[in-house]
């Protein structure tokens, strides 16, 4: 970023009630995401743009009687429908018996666009491990900032 790079649009999502223990959703197992929110952008950039994209997850790893204490959550950022187009992934674990509850945050710059003039982003979960068992439980914070560089 330069002092001549502009803010050009921003986007968000995040619950109604944007606290921990304010939802419930049961992440599934690789290879099928669980969608945590989506946003889009309209571009009003030409050319020499990126997108801003951050996210947080409040999560609770899960002991479900089978021995498992690590639990391992794969965070996905995806441009346009998930499973097509893969922008940032990142790996997050906890103890299901001592430090069970997280609440996962991280940045991406996605520079990489199409001729379209909408970005939906979709973020998404899952667990890698059979067996194992994660919760969803809020906040959920999802936000895009287009930057036009100067």
């Amino acid at each position: 970023m330069s002092q001549n790079d502009e803010f050009i649009n921003f986007s968000f999502s995040v619950l109604p009630s944007n606290t921990s223990g304010s939802v419930s959703i049961p992440l599934t197992l690789t290879p099928t995401p669980t969608t945590l929110a989506t946003l889009t952008l309209r571009s009003g950039c030409d050319c020499n743009c990126a997108v801003l994209l951050n996210a947080t997850v409040g999560w609770l790893a899960v002991t479900d009687g089978t021995g498992l204490e690590r639990v391992d959550v794969l965070f996905k950022i995806w441009r346009g429908v998930p499973l097509s187009n893969l922008v940032f992934s990142a790996l997050d674990s906890a103890e299901s018996g001592f430090d069970s509850r997280r609440v996962t945050s991280f940045s991406h710059v996605d520079t990489r666009f199409g001729a379209s003039r909408f970005y939906t982003y979709y973020l998404t979960a899952e667990l890698l491990n059979s067996g194992s068992a994660a919760t969803v439980i809020g906040p959920i914070t999802f936000t895009a900032t287009e930057i036009e560089g100067g």
